[in-house]
């Protein structure tokens, strides 16, 4: 796309503001030139700044766009690059093997209610934070807090009258059951918490 901008359009630097107020400062550059830069700035990639071409004019600046500028915005973008791979690859540490949920299922019960089940799998111990919602409404049916150290199944008895509500019958009613890891604070950065998974089951009413 850069490739087939003509190298000779070009901004002047006459319909920039700041050149009626000092002349000679408006920005002029070449449209293609941009266009490199815009790659690099998203890249990183300082190939490109040798197809970036300064215009230089005396009715305006054009060093923002040049192999200079070009060269200093793909070592700003590789710097920053280099900062998010960090500061991901110590956020994995901090969760790797955290718990998570297993297949949901439900059970309907003699009495109408739910019986959810799952299992927890993982190698993390800490605590963690469950909740069970009804996507249906919007409505929170159960928060659990939890300490977890090893593989275990749950389970958890949910109320009809709880997920029906008003809802006229016969219906379905979709669920999710929500696992977070709650990552303790340490000298280096506050607490936080970190979904480990979300579950679903469509529950039926008659």
């Amino acid at each position: 796309m850069c490739d087939a901008i003509s190298p000779h359009l070009h901004v002047s630097g006459l319909t920039d503001g700041a050149w009626a107020v000092v002349p000679g400062t408006g920005r002029t550059y070449f449209y293609r030139s941009a266009c490199y830069m815009e790659l690099v700035r998203r890249t990183g990639r300082n190939d490109w700044c040798a197809k970036v071409v300064e215009r230089r004019t005396l009715l305006g600046n054009g060093s923002a766009y040049s192999p200079a500028s070009c060269e200093r915005e793909a070592a700003q973008r590789k710097a920053a690059q280099a900062q998010q791979q960090r500061e991901t690859a110590a956020f994995e540490k901090l969760v790797q093997g955290a718990y998570t949920l297993g297949p949901l299922t439900a059970k309907t019960l003699p009495n109408g209610n739910w019986l959810l089940q799952t299992t927890v799998q993982g190698t993390r111990a800490g605590a963690y934070r469950l909740e069970i919602d009804s996507s249906r409404n919007n409505q929170r049916l159960l928060t659990q807090s939890l300490t977890l150290s090893a593989s275990h199944d749950l389970q958890w008895e949910i109320s009809r009258a709880d997920v029906l509500g008003n809802t006229s019958l016969p219906n379905i009613f979709p669920i999710s059951v929500s696992l977070f890891y709650l990552v303790p604070a340490s000298s280096e950065r506050g607490a936080f918490e970190h979904s480990t998974g979300v579950k679903n089951v469509t529950l039926s009413a008659q």
